[in-house]
C-alpha cells in the first residue's frame, strides 16, 4: 500500500523544524517528517475490523498543524498518540470485504475516526455508553493487534489512516453513506458532526443534552456569535440554524466566505475585533467598558453565547468581550498556547466549555443533513487532489485565503 506517513524521528524534525520557524509551509518540503511511502499492506487486528479502501480523506486543520510542525511541543495529548502513523480521519472508504458484517462489498462507507470501548473488545464505560466516544475512559490504551495506541483513526502506529490506499476500521466505526448522496460528499460529515455537537452545547447550556437555555435566557431567542469562517464554523452555523437559533453571527477573515456564511441563513461580520465588539454592542445594546490597553468589552448586554470555532489567544480574548454575564462561551478550535487575559471569566461570571469531537449520533445527524441539502456541500469542497500531490493539497489547507479553500480533500485513488 501507499500511505502518508508522519514520522518525527529526530532526523527528520531538526531541518524541517528550523524551516518551519521561518515559513510553516516550507515544513513540507524536502526530507520532513511526512511523506508519501510505499507500505506493507496492514493486517485486520481482529474478527470485527473492516478491510476498506480510501476513496476520499479531507485535510483537516489538525493535520495542517501537525504537518506544518505548529502545535505545541508540551500539547498533553502528544501522550496519546504514537509515531510513525499513516495520517487521515475524514474518511469516505469502500468495503473490500464485509468481514462478518452487514456490509457488502462495494459500498460505501463514512469513517467515524473516534475508538471507544467496542474497538478494544471491552465493555462500554459511561462516555462510550452515552455515545461520547472522545471522553472514552481508555483512551491511549492499546488496541489488541496494533503496535501504537492512540485516540481516534490517523494518529496510531500500525493501523492506518485515510491518508493511504488501504486500512481497516472497526465495525462499530462505520457508516453507510446515505442513497442519493454522493460519495465525496461524506468527507464533511466528520467536521460537520463537530459542528452539530458544538451546537448542542450551546443549546444545553454547556450541557450536550440541549435543554434550550443559554445563561438564564433561551439562545434560539439570544444572539449567538460564531468566531471563524472555516469548515468547523460553517458546520457550527449550519448547525444552530437546525436547531432553531434565530440569530447567528458568524466572523469571516476572507471576502469569499461571505456567500457561503449568507447561504446558511446567517449573518457575516469582520473578523476584526474591535468591529466585532463594536458589533456586537450596537446590535444587543451593550454598554462598553474601555481599559488602559486591549480590546473594549460589553460591561452590559452582549452575545448569549460564544463558539471559538478558530482556538488562538485573541478569539479566546474576544470572546469574553463579547458575551453577555453569564453567557457561555464555546471552544472548538484549538491553538498554540499564549498567555490570555482571562480576568473577565470571573467577572462576568461567563460559562467556558469544551467541545470534542461529537457523539455517535451526531455522525448520523451529518449524513442527514448532507443528503436533505440543508447544508450547500459542494460550496464547501473547493478543492481536490491525487494523494501524489499530497503537498499542494496542505499548501492549500495551510493558506486557505490563496486559494478561496474552505475543504480541501485528497481523493486517494485518483491519478495525477
Amino acid at each position: 500500500m501507499l500511505g502518508l506517513v508522519f514520522d518525527p524521528r529526530p532526523a527528520r524534525l531538526a531541518i524541517a523544524g528550523a524551516l518551519s520557524r521561518l515559513d510553516p509551509l516550507w515544513a513540507l518540503s524536502g526530507p520532513g517528517p511526512l511523506g508519501l511511502r510505499r507500505l506493507p499492506d496492514p493486517e485486520p487486528p481482529g474478527p470485527d475490523w473492516v478491510p476498506l479502501e480510501p476513496t476520499f480523506t479531507g485535510v483537516c486543520g489538525s493535520d495542517v498543524t501537525q504537518a506544518t510542525l505548529q502545535a505545541d511541543w508540551d500539547n498533553p495529548l502528544s501522550g496519546l498518540v504514537s509515531f510513525p502513523h499513516v495520517m487521515g480521519h475524514e474518511v469516505v472508504a469502500r468495503v473490500t470485504a464485509p468481514a462478518g458484517t452487514d456490509l457488502s462489498v462495494g459500498e460505501t462507507v463514512v469513517v467515524n475516526p473516534w475508538l471507544g470501548c467496542a474497538a478494544r473488545g471491552l465493555p462500554p464505560c459511561p462516555a462510550c455508553a452515552d455515545g461520547m466516544l472522545p471522553l472514552c475512559a481508555h483512551q491511549g490504551e492499546p488496541l489488541l493487534g496494533v503496535s501504537g495506541s492512540g485516540i481516534h483513526t490517523g494518529n496510531i502506529r500500525g493501523l492506518p489512516g485515510g491518508m493511504g490506499t488501504r486500512m481497516h476500521a472497526h465495525r462499530s466505526q462505520l457508516r453507510r453513506i446515505p442513497d442519493g448522496l454522493e460519495p465525496r460528499a461524506g468527507v464533511l460529515a466528520d467536521p460537520l458532526a463537530v459542528g452539530a455537537h458544538a451546537a448542542e452545547q450551546v443549546l444545553g447550556g454547556g450541557r450536550p443534552a440541549a435543554s434550550g437555555i443559554v445563561g438564564g435566557r433561551s439562545a434560539t431567542s439570544g444572539m449567538v456569535v460564531v468566531l471563524g469562517a472555516g469548515t468547523i464554523g460553517l458546520a457550527v452555523a449550519a448547525s444552530l440554524r437546525r436547531l432553531g437559533a434565530e440569530r447567528v453571527v458568524v466572523s469571516a477573515a476572507w471576502p469569499y466566505q461571505r456567500a457561503l456564511v449568507d447561504a446558511l441563513g446567517a449573518e457575516t461580520i469582520s473578523h476584526r475585533p474591535l468591529a466585532v465588539v463594536e458589533h456586537v454592542a450596537q446590535a444587543t445594546g451593550g454598554r462598553l467598558s474601555r481599559p488602559w490597553r486591549g480590546l473594549p468589552w460589553l460591561i452590559a448586554s452582549g452575545a448569549a453565547a460564544v463558539v471559538d470555532a478558530v482556538g488562538s489567544t485573541a478569539t479566546a480574548e474576544l470572546s469574553l468581550a463579547i458575551v453577555r454575564s453569564g453567557g457561555l462561551v464555546v471552544r472548538v478550535g484549538v491553538g498554540r498556547a499564549r498567555r490570555t487575559q482571562a480576568t473577565l471569566t470571573y467577572f462576568k461570571e461567563v460559562t467556558v466549555v469544551g467541545s470534542n469531537g461529537y457523539r455517535r449520533d451526531d455522525l448520523d445527524t451529518a449524513l442527514a443533513m448532507l443528503a436533505s441539502g440543508d447544508v450547500p456541500w459542494r460550496d464547501w469542497l473547493t478543492h481536490r487532489y491525487p494523494l501524489a500531490a499530497w503537498r499542494q493539497a496542505f499548501r492549500t489547507a495551510a493558506r486557505p485565503q490563496d486559494h478561496a479553500a474552505v475543504k480541501v480533500t485528497i481523493a486517494i485513488g485518483e491519478k495525477s
